[in-house]
């Protein structure tokens, strides 16, 4: 019987049954005659088209974690969809120290432009030193020589002079700044050398003994943050130091004092000493308003900072608020004017400077901020890693309304990986982090931050208003009839196009009072020096449109519209009928009355 007889709906269901066997053998021939097709097809292939087949799946690492040959030109960015973290560099526990031991905490450092170092805390073990492969490896920047170069101490806390269950490791040119329990140490060493060994240089606080009273002393301080100016003469590359800023040249030290839920402020520009300055926040107690932290972590300082433009803020400190979900910004700044005569001398303080913090839900829940642990500082942006969220959040700052800060984006891992808090940032753009692979393997991974991040520039109110046009009316009539509103606008235009107005001894000084000529705004010197040539006059609006004159004609009333309303016909005549008709009405009224 041919094949195509032997239907399923012909036969119905007592020849379905009775059928089976034989429409299993021909599904089953069928089956097997594909495969050994596909087998011999696979078989004649040539081999090119194998080896071509496996270049497309492979992942081309040496590609993709280094910088484009000609990146894409981009603006300022403030929103930018999530990115899954692809690791550039995953390195185990296991095949870095031996045992399968969780990191406590890593940190970076660039000694030079080709020389750089990762500094990795086991957890209840050493500390190491990690050189990352230089530019002549094709995994330079993002991969690490195996094994550690040395390693720093050991872990008791019965001896004095090792380490107390490290909680995090700063490194700094001249060495590194180590915090374990209750206590927080500087040493001197030569990275360059790996037999030289580490020198203590200054203490504060008592290893493993918990302090009731004083103001210098530690209950379980987790992370340290260091500020140092660029060099003698600026804080940042572009950014001089000048009398606004009197202590810019100095080294300071804050400290997440967690267990007393405060920050110590220290000056550290002795190299030998740690002289206590002040603490934000109330020792002992946990809050969660401008006073405050309950339980605070990771922090970072970022140099100069946007109000470091408009008054005297030496930097930002930013807070990982960890019990309170939230981002703390607190400015390193006077509370009086240093460059005036009375005030000389004042040391900065740190002052609230905004939060960030989002309660929400749905689809804007990848906003908030779940258990944030570590937060390093790339460029014009925050990075924050939280626990629990398993993610790594990305904010930057409002440069207009400066206590605010702007969610960007976030990283987040494939499902398998567990981010533990720990990162870093590089200069070059890249990001180290501690992770688990579940179950429970530890270790060490890199990725390349994504391009928009790497090559956008910061945003900046200066070139926004260079680019809108000038209202030549509203400086002569409105600015120049009110010498408040003069300075208001004039002195926050210089500060935001960085003129010296407040120091005449100071190169390229320029008097707030230039611009005025008694009679008018001086316009041309405003757009030589703020707006450097770039000024357009606004276009005058145009002419109102002045609506014709009602009239009628034997057809109707002309309207606006250009329309008329008909008053012949038979719309006439019931215009007539309802006039009499009112007439009537009206003269029965007035006889009645």
């Amino acid at each position: 019987m041919p094949f195509r007889d032997v239907g399923l709906r012909q036969r119905g269901p007592r020849g379905w049954k009775a059928q089976w066997p034989r429409y299993l053998s021909c599904v089953a021939a069928a089956i097997t005659a594909c495969a050994l097709a596909s087998l011999s097809v696979r078989r004649s292939e040539p081999e090119s088209w194998s080896f071509r087949r496996l270049q497309v799946q492979e992942d081309d690492k040496e590609e993709r974690c280094k910088p484009a040959r000609k990146p894409e030109i981009y603006g300022a960015l403030f929103s930018l969809p999530p990115v899954e973290i692809n690791f550039c560099g995953e390195i185990t526990m296991t095949e870095l120290v031996g045992t399968n031991s969780k990191v406590s905490s890593i940190s970076f450092l660039a000694l030079t432009q080709a020389a750089e170092v990762v500094t990795l805390v086991e957890a209840g073990g050493p500390i190491y030193q990690l050189n990352v492969l230089s530019d002549t490896s094709p995994r330079a920047k993002w991969d690490i020589n195996r094994p550690p170069v040395r390693t720093f101490g050991g872990n008791s806390c019965l001896d004095f002079t090792q380490f107390c269950e490290v909680a995090s490791i700063t490194p700094l040119l001249t060495g590194f700044v180590v915090v374990d329990r209750h206590r927080l140490q500087e040493f001197n060493v030569s990275w360059g050398e790996s037999g030289s060994q580490e020198v203590v240089v200054s203490t504060l606080g008592k290893m493993n003994m918990e302090a009731v009273e004083g103001d210098t002393e530690l209950r379980f301080p987790t992370f340290l943050a260091a500020y140092e100016p660029y060099n003698s003469t600026h804080i940042g590359p572009d950014f001089p130091i000048t009398p606004l800023f009197p202590h810019a040249r100095s080294r300071y030290f804050f400290v997440s004092d967690t267990g007393n839920h405060r920050v110590i402020f220290l000056d550290a520009t002795s190299h030998s000493t740690l002289k206590y300055v002040e603490s934000f926040g109330v020792m002992g107690e946990a809050r969660s308003d401008r006073t405050g932290f309950n339980f605070p972590s990771g922090i970072a300082v970022m140099a100069p900072t946007d109000e470091s433009f408009f008054g005297p803020t030496i930097a930002a400190v930013f807070v990982a608020d960890r019990r309170n979900n939230r981002i703390v910004k607190l400015r390193l700044a006077y509370r009086t004017a240093p460059s005036h005569s009375s005030y000389r001398g004042e040391m900065p303080s740190l002052i609230w400077g905004g939060e960030y913090f989002r309660d929400v839900t749905g689809m804007n829940f990848n906003e908030s901020l779940l258990d944030p642990v570590g937060i390093s500082i790339y460029r014009h942006f925050i990075f924050v890693c939280e626990a629990e969220g398993n993610a790594i959040t990305i904010l930057t700052t409002n440069y207009v309304a400066h206590e605010e800060l702007i969610y960007v984006t976030e990283l987040y891992p494939p499902p398998s990986i567990q981010l533990t808090g720990s990162f870093s940032t590089t200069e070059q753009g890249y990001l180290w982090f501690a992770y688990v692979r579940r179950p429970s393997t530890n270790g060490l991974g890199s990725i390349y931050l994504p391009e928009p991040i790497v090559e956008s520039p910061p945003a900046s109110w200066i070139e926004e208003f260079r680019t809108q046009c000038t209202n030549a009316t509203i400086y002569n009539t409105v600015i120049m009839a009110n010498s408040t509103l003069y300075d208001e606008h004039v002195l926050y235009v210089l500060n935001a196009a960085r003129i010296n107005w407040r120091f005449p001894y100071r190169p390229n000084y320029l008097s707030k009072d230039s611009f005025n000529l008694s009679v008018m705004f001086d316009l041309v010197l405003w757009n030589e020096t703020v707006l450097e040539g770039q000024m357009e006059y606004c276009l005058p609006p145009p002419p109102a449109t002045t609506p014709p004159m009602l009239s009628a004609n034997e057809d109707g009333w002309n309207t606006p519209g250009g329309g008329n309303i008909l008053l012949t016909g038979a719309s006439g005549r019931q215009v007539t009928c309802w006039s009499v008709m009112a007439i009537v009405i009206g003269t029965l009224l007035i006889q009645k009355a």
